[in-house]
């Protein structure tokens, strides 16, 4: 039987556990084989009937990207990293980012397909808003043909990457199509006006002009591409020891999670701004055509 200290330790590595299911996809006993333990061995651990070996807490803050006394001192890295109490808390808006976004009108960020489908019918709106005016059409079809795809994307790999895979690959390919979305996008904005053209067979000369916010809109796309590519960068860098780098000197990088953590809240501020940029736009436009009818 364990001590009270030891349960309390127990407690905190039942807590780690299902952190590694939830965001790595594990079970128990991808773990134990990981550990080097029978799942048997690793249950009674779990449950308190036996104590765990130095050598195997050892391993699995390895396991975690954690060291032993992060676990043992139960430190802010154990909860940032893995403690569902406190990923739960950032996903309802504790802190400044959460904010942020919320007052850039995504009151409902829960995970990455809440907010893509929030923005998906933002965008569809957009699109009726703007149904007199190519111009300001094309622009906000562009985003709503990204956002779909970008969303249909993620199904294949969350079906037979994340589930085969450790954290690196999951990452890798996950911030990697992401890249390939925002690299699409800014091709489709850069040739806007060749859509337009194509939609109208050439009869609408007023799909030539410039978009009054065809320069933010461009910012933000490279935005999107910054974000990503930093997050893509990042897992690169917290994972060194993948790439046959020495694990001492890999450890030291393995809590630079500051694109990571903040990944949604990036993203989605960014899609905010999107939205109201492109309804200032079409707002702008609906003024132009309106004087010009006059």
């Amino acid at each position: 039987m364990q001590t009270p200290e030891e349960y309390e330790i127990t407690l905190r590595v039942n807590a780690l556990v299902k952190g590694l299911k939830k965001r790595r996809g594990y079970t128990k006993k991808d773990i134990s084989q990981k550990l080097g333990i029978g799942l048997t061995t690793f249950n009674d651990y779990l449950n308190g009937v036996s104590s765990f070996k130095l050598g195997t807490l050892i391993q699995f803050a390895a396991l975690c990207k954690l060291t032993l006394p992060d676990i043992l001192e139960d430190t802010l890295e154990a909860k940032k990293l893995y403690s569902e109490e406190l990923a739960d808390k950032a996903n309802a808006g504790k802190n400044t980012l959460d904010f942020l976004a919320f007052i850039l009108l995504v009151p409902a960020i829960t995970n990455a397909h809440g907010t893509q489908y929030l923005f998906c019918f933002l965008q569809i709106l957009l699109l009726f808003f703007a149904r007199k005016d190519l111009n300001s059409m094309t622009m906000s079809l562009v985003f709503l043909v990204v956002y779909v795809f970008g969303d249909l994307l993620i199904y294949p790999i969350e079906a037979y990457i994340f589930p085969y895979f450790n954290g690196l690959v999951q990452n890798a390919v996950a911030f990697g199509a992401n890249i390939v979305i925002d690299v699409l996008l800014i091709v489709l904005l850069k040739n806007r006006t060749l859509l337009s053209l194509w939609f109208s067979q050439g009869r609408n000369k007023l799909v030539l002009e410039k978009n009054f916010i065809e320069g933010p809109i461009y910012a933000v796309a490279i935005g999107f591409l910054l974000v990503d590519g930093l997050a893509f960068f990042e897992n690169i860098i917290r994972n060194l020891e993948h790439f046959g780098i020495d694990e001492s000197f890999a450890k030291h990088f393995w809590k630079i999670t500051y694109i990571y953590d903040y990944f949604e809240y990036l993203k989605s501020s960014l899609m905010a701004i999107g939205v109201i940029l492109l309804f200032i736009g079409t707002r702008i436009r609906q003024r132009q055509l309106d004087f010009a009818v006059v």
